[in-house]
């Protein structure tokens, strides 16, 4: 028996598994069970990470898709829920989320061209030491112009991960390896396509209802040409609303995408420069979530005493506020017995310090993160906003490509109005601050004097300059609100967590802007009134309030490029392939496989592998290639079909006339893995590896591709064309392997690393394989650790 792969191990699962993807430059297996988790194995079934569902996902909604990016550093997780998270190989990390308006089928990610070498890394590539090309994108800068952005205190982390020194805040997308364009293609279930620069950057939206042939469909399986000259899709259209018993077509759609080749080099800058807009968002949002949880709401209790204070004036029907009070006490020295009581009994020294002490620490935290972190984000936003309205002006670059000026723009003066905002927040705190230790330094000494103590010296010498501040903080901040009916009286007594409230409402507290000499003299200019060059300021609007506008807007200026590049997407033809009746009481356990890829022989071309079913039964592969570079608007795709027969290589003994085809997938460019079971004899699965270059020897036959066929028609199968040959190529598989005592379903193969997994049809049982190795000893006995580690090694 010929066995050319070596089992390395059997394992049981814990949890039944719906998608496997091997990592496509390290020996790492990516794994996602029923449950929304998503496992990250290395070859020795060390689990490295667990990723959890989303927050919010409910039962059911768990992953439909599984893509590496093809340096192997980020895993791309589609959801049931709509949403592509993608997610760091060296730990369970989620680097960026995108929603879609609907549950992801399918997804895939393509590397351009080698020949096509683009360079839009936002840290500097020295161009001296790699070949010379004749497309380079424009250097990016930044780093020579903006301070660096640190990480967050560990104290203030809000996603309470280890942020140490030095970790290279701008590279959060994990982005500044990137020399070439990679596309993240996602399919969804109802006939989307989304094409997204880097995993990030939606850079181009296939809607169906712009393309009746993909219209109402459910997309099985996606793939974008390496040379971005073509884009094909095969679609499930179902014929009628009834899901119990209706018709279900399959075809194979395809779309010119030559937009897209031509200006890769600008879709390369826009993906760099949206995953560094986008970093810099998410660390602003962390920064205010930082903030928010350094704010102390001590002053929140301050406030109940206060509201307290002042039910026990009107109790007694004295005709002043607890302003008064305080004005009294400030001008005369003397307290009344309820102020005195106030003092003594409710607020109390350690109250008062403890008090001074938190607004102290706290302010002086918010006003730290604001300094340190918030304004140097707030200016590379800034930056990189005026350097995207710098290339939108280019419009035969950039602005042909979605890319609005004004729409730039408008994100601009959103970002300046957030640092106006957060500049405002700055002002607040410090009179807040300054005003707080006056007014309590005087409480202080007043408490020592009421309770009969002796009072420092440093204490009792108040300035004028200190009694005004006193007199300014009772004036502001202890005057009495009207009450709501049905609410409690309340005091101004704080300012700044105002800023930080996430609701959608005005400013209980907004500053007074006629107080400041710049605002009085924009309103009164006839010329600056109004003008583009100035930012808006949003007076009774919070900081959070305005940073969510400012996200908007940034979405808002970069969606354009993905509706234009869309529209600009040519159907080309659709084949049918073939329809499948759904019964009510009949179980399918799977779709048919269909796995996509391409490779270059001489002229590049599409090939496509498909595995369809033949009256209930799957023993038959359809191959199908066409050219991606067209030179008319004419689609000419060819077809062959291919079976295995009972001999597998030249030498092996006849063991059966048919194989059963379980799974087909691409081991590498040059190989096809197919996952066998025999249908005669022992019954035997078997796992083999075909060379596509047996495929040149079949004689392809010319297929009939329509621009448009009626979606509610039953489809004829595509084996009952006439022209379409068979062939047979069991005798050019030379390495199989049969498995013995296994139920195998589907399989993961990875050619880059030599490496494959087979998982049982009933998803809780694994085996894993060195492809690359004929078997020694016992097939079912695994390899030890040190045997495992000099195997790794050797690689």
């Amino acid at each position: 028996m010929q066995c050319s792969f070596r089992q390395l191990k059997e394992k049981s699962l814990s949890t039944e598994v719906t998608h496997m993807q091997w990592n496509p430059k390290m020996d790492l297996l990516a794994l996602a069970n029923t449950q929304g988790e998503v496992w990250l194995h290395r070859l020795n079934w060390q689990r490295v990470w667990t990723l959890s569902p989303p927050a919010g996902a409910s039962e059911g909604q768990g992953v439909t898709g599984l893509a590496w990016r093809p340096d192997g550093q980020v895993l791309g997780v589609g959801y049931q829920s709509g949403q592509v998270v993608l997610c760091d190989v060296e730990k369970a990390e989620v680097l960026h989320t995108s929603t879609l308006a609907h549950p992801v089928s399918c997804m895939t990610w393509q590397e351009a061209e080698d020949k096509h070498r683009v360079t839009a890394s936002p840290v500097h590539v020295d161009q001296s030491s790699s070949p010379a090309s004749s497309q380079t994108t424009p250097q990016d800068t930044a780093a020579e112009f903006l301070p660096r952005l640190t990480p967050l205190p560990k104290g203030y982390s809000a996603t309470d991960k280890a942020n140490s020194e030095e970790e290279v805040v701008e590279d959060n997308k994990r982005l500044s390896s990137q020399t070439r364009l990679n596309i993240l293609v996602v399919g969804d279930e109802v006939g989307s396509i989304y094409l997204l620069a880097y995993g990030l950057f939606s850079m181009g939206q296939l809607a169906p209802e712009e393309h009746p042939q993909a219209k109402g469909g459910r997309l099985l399986s996606v793939t974008l040409s390496s040379d971005l000259q073509c884009l094909s899709a095969v679609v499930q259209h179902q014929a009628s609303a009834d899901t119990s018993q209706s018709d279900h077509t399959v075809c194979l759609t395809t779309y010119n995408t030559a937009l897209l080749a031509t200006r890769k080099q600008e879709l390369a800058t826009l993906g760099m420069k949206y995953g560094q807009v986008a970093t810099i968002l998410g660390y602003m949002e962390n920064t205010l979530r930082s903030m928010s949880e350094a704010w102390e709401d001590i002053l929140l209790e301050m406030d109940n005493k206060l509201a307290k204070f002042a039910e026990t004036i009107d109790s007694k029907d004295l005709d002043w506020q607890v302003s008064d009070e305080f004005l009294q006490l400030l001008m005369w020295g003397k307290a009344s017995p309820e102020l005195q009581s106030f003092l003594l009994n409710t607020l109390t020294e350690k109250g008062l310090k403890k008090l001074g002490l938190s607004i102290d620490n706290s302010y002086s935290n918010i006003e730290k993160l604001v300094l340190n972190h918030l304004q140097r984000a707030g200016q590379a936003l800034l930056f990189h906003l005026s350097e995207l309205k710098g290339l939108s002006l280019w419009y035969d670059k950039y602005g042909m490509l979605g890319l609005n000026t004004q729409a730039v723009q408008e994100a601009w003066s959103c970002a300046g109005s957030f640092m106006l905002k957060a500049n405002e927040l700055l002002q607040v705190i410090d009179n807040s601050m300054k005003n707080f230790k006056a007014f309590f330094r005087w409480v202080y000494a007043v408490m020592l004097r009421l309770a009969g103590e002796q009072v420092p010296s440093e204490v009792s010498k108040m300035s004028q300059k200190d009694l005004a501040f006193v007199a300014e903080f009772l004036q502001e901040n202890l005057t009495e609100e009207t009450p709501s009916p049905g609410r409690p009286k309340r005091f101004n007594l704080e300012k700044v967590g105002q800023y930080l409230n996430k609701k959608d409402e005005d400013l209980p507290f907004p500053q007074d802007l006629s107080k400041i000499p710049w605002e009085t003299f924009m309103q009164s200019s006839t010329y600056l009134k109004g003008s583009e060059l100035l930012f808006p300021h949003h007076q009774k609007k919070s900081l959070y309030q305005v940073f969510n506008i400012t996200k908007t807007a940034v979405e808002r200026a970069l969606e354009g490029p993905a509706a234009v590049i869309g529209r600009s997407f040519n159907c080309l033809g659709s084949l049918p392939l073939y329809s499948m009746v759904k019964r009510g009481d009949s179980q399918h356990k799977r779709l048919p496989v269909l796995p996509m890829s391409q490779f270059s022989g001489g002229e590049p071309r599409h090939v496509f592998t498909l595995v369809i079913p033949d009256q209930d039964t799957l023993s038959r592969i359809l191959v199908i290639r066409h050219p991606t570079q067209l030179h008319s608007e004419l689609l000419v795709m060819e077809g062959a079909w291919l079976k295995v027969g009972g001999q597998l290589g030249e030498q092996e003994a006849k063991r059966c006339s048919s194989h059963k085809i379980l799974d087909v997938s691409y081991y590498d460019e040059g190989t096809l893995a197919l996952l066998l079971q025999e249908g005669e004899g022992e019954c035997c699965p078997v796992l083999a590896l075909l060379p596509l270059m047996a495929l040149d020897d079949c004689g392809f036959a010319v297929l009939e591709v329509s621009q448009t066929f009626p979606l509610t028609a039953t489809v004829a199968s595509i084996g009952d064309r006439v022209g379409l040959c068979m062939y047979d190529v069991g005798h050019q598989i030379t390495q199989y392997r049969y498995l013995e005592n296994a139920d195998p379903g589907v399989m993961a193969v990875g050619g880059e690393r030599k490496v494959g997994a087979v998982l049982y049809g009933h998803q809780r049982r694994l085996r894993l394989f060195d492809m690359n190795a004929e078997e020694e000893g016992d097939s079912d006995e695994d390899i030890s650790d040190n045997d495992m580690q000099d195997l790794n090694e050797t690689r």
